[in-house]
């Protein structure tokens, strides 16, 4: 048998920021303004992007490297009486559960599914009361046929697209994020929420941070920005507090808007006002669940490494028509260089950044390296922004996670689970065996919190050829 550390996964956190309260917008007239210096007020750094009130209010401290073991858990579990008799048999003391939007309100914004949310929260009750630690996933990637047809809740890209996977937009649209906040509020009156170690909040059809990803236009990849409904370019059913484009009508890679010529600062303000409209759908999702009477950690999945600073400036110097796109990141509007630190200062609620790439493929080509460029080091939080230092050779987790740090989040992790297009595996991805023979190093090597193994049924199907005392003996250093 192997322990597992019983701790809340809140417990290097600290204490919550206070929400900043946006300043108006201020009016603007022809090119609008670029990002404003830095300015330092005695040891708190303000930056102010203009026409969007979202502020860094100052980095805590990076956060060092825990000497405790993480957590070791599992994604997606049943939580069902089979599943935890498997779990304590096997020591797992910590599990994701999904909730289903689509189950618990599938007909109507009023019609709740009363067998659905029963054996929901009865499951979920069950792994508690074994002592089996819950992190919840609301499921609002899984919208109900009815609130697609919600006004503004299908995302338009630039070219006029929809996205053919679907992808409910709670980022701009009024209508569809206060029906996502209905069912938030359901989920806090319904389930035992005061005992669960987090909820999972997300804006993508992942359930992770994100607009929708490359390809989803069906036209092409890496082209598209999903920020052209009526609501995002003319404020028209736009979701409450969240900033209309600085720059209505411009069209990523357009030499010019309002007849003026358009300049790389310009093309760099309007890519942070889209990477930071996510940040306001987060940061409601979390004041939502908050204000409803949840008090514990929101936990925001994040994919891949996010764009690079370098990334940034090629992409804006090209006024974004596609250059310094390496995987999609600048139009699904990931950012963390930026967003982790204005999370940590904006949301009430204690963040924790669930880092998604643990052992995906960039791991396989950064160990590969020599030197390998695939493992966390101390001084990773200062050295990831420097100019000097090749972050594009770091495998995701290594450069994300370093940017959890300089925002002084705390963060957990999990693997991509068996290679395919939907879970980001290419040829050289490694297999789920090895998976789960790498990921433990990686999760003690980059002082994650806890590791969730992707997914409980792959453990549970005998085709695989995992079992969780693989996962056991790769913990425990046995294999």
């Amino acid at each position: 048998m192997w322990a597992v550390r019983v701790d809340r996964l809140g417990r290097s956190i600290g204490t919550a920021h206070e929400v900043c309260h946006p300043g108006p917008d201020g009016a603007m007239a022809g090119i609008v303004s670029s990002l404003l210096h830095p300015v330092r007020h005695g040891r708190a750094l303000v930056v102010l992007l203009a026409l969007v009130p979202l502020l860094l209010v100052g980095q805590r401290p990076p956060t060092a490297h825990a000497a405790s073991d993480p957590a070791w858990g599992l994604m997606a579990s049943g939580c069902s009486s089979s599943d935890i008799a498997a779990n304590q048999a096997a020591g797992i003391g910590l599990v994701e559960v999904e909730a289903y939007w689509d189950r618990w309100l599938p007909t109507s914004a009023t019609a709740e599914s009363t067998d659905y949310v029963n054996d929901l929260a009865a499951r979920i009750n069950a792994c508690l009361n074994a002592g089996i630690r819950v992190v919840l996933g609301t499921g609002t990637q899984y919208p109900p046929s009815w609130a697609r047809q919600l006004s503004g809740a299908t995302f338009v890209d630039q070219k006029g697209n929809t996205p053919n996977t679907g992808a409910l937009d709670t980022v701009f649209s009024a209508a569809a994020r206060s029906a996502q906040n209905d069912y938030l509020k359901r989920i806090v009156a319904k389930l035992p929420v005061s005992r669960l170690d987090g909820i999972r909040v997300g804006t993508s059809t992942a359930g992770e941070i994100g607009f929708p990803g490359p390809n989803e236009s069906g036209t092409g990849f890496l082209q598209s920005y999903w920020a052209y409904g009526a609501d995002a370019q003319q404020g028209t059913g736009l979701a409450a507090g969240t900033p209309k484009t600085p720059m209505p009508g411009w069209i990523p890679g357009a030499k010019t808007w309002n007849g003026k010529a358009v300049t790389a600062s310009a093309a760099q303000n309007w890519f942070l006002w889209y990477e930071r409209s996510l940040l306001y759908a987060i940061k409601d999702q979390a004041d939502t669940l908050r204000t409803a009477g949840y008090s514990g950690a929101v936990h925001v999945p994040s994919p891949g490494k996010g764009v690079l600073p370098a990334d940034l400036t090629s992409a804006t110097n090209a006024l974004l028509n596609g250059t310094g796109d390496r995987d999609g990141s600048l139009g699904r509007g990931l950012y963390y260089v930026d967003q982790f630190p204005v999370m940590a200062g904006n949301i009430a609620s204690t963040v924790v950044v669930d880092l998604t790439g643990v052992d995906d493929a960039t791991a396989v080509t950064a160990r590969g390296l020599n030197p390998s460029q695939d493992t966390c080091q101390s001084n990773d939080a200062t050295t990831s922004t420097q100019t000097s230092t090749n972050v594009a050779s770091w495998s995701n987790l290594r450069f994300a996670r370093a940017q959890a740090a300089r925002a002084g989040l705390a963060a957990v992790g999990e693997n991509p689970g068996p290679p395919a297009a939907q879970t980001g595996g290419t040829s050289n991805s490694d297999s789920e065996a090895e998976q789960i023979r790498r990921s433990p190093g990686y999760a003690r090597g980059c002082a994650l919190a806890a590791f969730f193994l992707a997914f409980e049924d792959v453990l549970d199907d005998p085709s695989s050829g995992s079992t969780r005392q693989d996962y056991v003996d790769a913990v425990t250093g046995a294999s």
